[in-house]
């Protein structure tokens, strides 16, 4: 059995803008037997969108839940704690929660907080060649950040 769910949080453009909404985030679930996978799409940040994803996270009973984050443009210091909160909720509960292809700028994140080594993190082929093409670029962002 395979089902779906989507929920988009948006937040109204100001009135100087153009009417139409602005997008926030938005997350897609495709659940199966023993894993749902939760597409996060925009921005995880402090407030209603990490509320939202905690809420969906945490809600599902499969016991592999997996947060794809290719469409992630952007995430603060309360996306990355709500990333640590989830990773501590997984273990408690034997459940196993895997962070799947991060975007760029979350891989930057990762490595530069050290996470990478406390999340269970899959990274696509595509940024195993990045990372060679690259060398040690990310090691090089850590000692200069």
């Amino acid at each position: 059995m395979h089902t779906s769910l989507y929920v988009e949080v948006n937040r109204p453009a100001p009135l100087r803008e153009s009417t139409e909404d602005v997008f926030m985030l938005r997350i897609e679930i495709q659940a199966a037997r023993h894993e749902a996978t939760l597409r996060c799409c925009g921005r995880i940040v402090l407030g209603v969108e990490a509320e939202i994803l905690r809420c969906l996270a945490r809600s599902r009973p499969e016991s592999r839940v997996v947060l794809d984050l290719r469409d992630v443009v952007a995430i603060d210091a309360a996306g990355l704690g709500l990333l640590v909160e989830l990773h501590g909720w997984a273990q408690d509960g034997n459940k196993l929660l895997e962070l799947n292809n991060p975007s760029p700028c979350l891989r930057r994140l990762f490595f530069l907080t050290n996470l990478h080594r406390v999340l269970k993190i899959a990274y696509s082929a595509d940024f195993d060649s990045a990372k060679e093409q690259a060398g040690t670029a990310f090691a090089r962002r850590v000692m200069t950040a």
